[in-house]
């Protein structure tokens, strides 16, 4: 063989096919890569909001211990509705602030005004468009603040409040849900848990100045709901932030992931609406596939899935209504 004959060879670079092929070849393992590394990265996620949780329930725990019974929201209301008085007070998260580390903004809030939303740090911020990051999972897709939060509610003013995707459950009897969904086995008639009355909240906590002792919930604290995840996007009260009294009430009178959201096929009118219909949009909802992560009583966490049967998840809602679960 000639020397130049052997120099063409040695020089022959890749063809057009042949460098076609290669970028199809790279192309396809990028397709089968991504998925795995997006479902590696949300199963992260899902673990980080887990851990948020969990934080939470032994908050909720230790504030029991202290107090001898679970936190609850504002005092009782003194005044009109839509304008500022005691009710305006906080959420159950204000109390629960020292509990997780915030002992610094609670001590700041000012509880002798007629809104508690008002108060403000050293620095002139106030407490409540402040982003807490144990009550955020990492999963979801708010934008962490919500300018006027719920234009409906006089406590918002026209200001930026700071999100949470974890709320309070009162059973399920957060307001009578539309449709087929309603209310299976409450005990009395069905509200909007603001009731003072136990006998007429199935839940854990009411909607204000009423929550339950570990003693008052006779289902067990391992099949009781305490806490869940919910959407901003999907329920307009929610976007009144983590500090509003008229944010964090969650009820399980409709499915785990109901689609409530801005945006959804149906949306706006009937059951699916993100305003309004407070027993469908007031429903714990995540973006995790198939489900949704929530605390029992016993400070456990558990990954509820989204078919999960209507009458076991109500039970898990109610705390005291005697009914023997299956599996969950």
């Amino acid at each position: 063989m000639s020397f130049a004959f052997r120099r063409r060879v040695a020089d022959r670079g890749f063809t057009l096919v042949e460098l076609l092929v290669v970028i199809a070849i790279i192309g396809v393992l990028i397709a089968l890569l991504l998925p795995a590394v997006q479902q590696a990265r949300e199963a992260a996620r899902r673990i980080q909001c887990a851990n948020h949780l969990k934080q939470i329930g032994l908050a909720l725990h230790n504030y029991h211990d202290t107090f001898n019974v679970f936190p609850t929201a504002s005092p009782v209301m003194s005044g009109t509705w839509g304008t500022n008085h005691d009710s305006h007070k906080g959420s159950q998260y204000v109390k629960l602030l020292p509990f997780l580390e915030q002992s610094a903004l609670h001590d700041v809030c000012n509880f002798t005004g007629d809104t508690v939303n008002v108060s403000v740090t050293a620095d002139g911020e106030k407490v409540s468009s402040i982003i807490i990051s144990t009550i955020i999972c990492p999963s979801d897709d708010h934008p962490g603040r919500w300018k006027d939060g719920a234009a409906h509610n006089a406590s918002s003013n026209g200001e930026d409040r700071a999100l949470t995707n974890y709320s309070f459950s009162m059973g399920s009897q957060a307001n009578s849900p539309c449709g087929t969904h309603n209310n299976y086995f409450g005990n009395g008639p069905v509200t909007r848990s603001d009731t003072l009355d136990p006998n007429q909240i199935s839940g854990v906590f009411g909607h204000w100045a009423w929550s339950a002792r570990m003693r008052d919930i006779t289902d067990g604290l391992t099949n009781t709901i305490a806490m869940g995840e919910i959407r901003p996007k999907c329920a307009a009260h929610t976007r009144d932030g983590w500090m509003g009294f008229n944010s964090v009430y969650t009820g399980t009178g409709v499915a785990i992931n109901f689609n409530t959201c801005e945006g959804a096929p149906g949306t706006g009118t009937g059951c699916n609406q993100h305003t309004g219909q407070w027993g469908a949009s007031q429903g714990f909802k995540s973006l995790h596939a198939g489900g949704a992560q929530f605390v029992l009583c016993d400070g456990s966490v558990r990954f509820l899935p989204e078919t999960l049967d209507m009458v076991t998840y109500q039970g898990l809602g109610d705390r005291r209504d005697g009914r023997v679960l299956g599996e969950f």
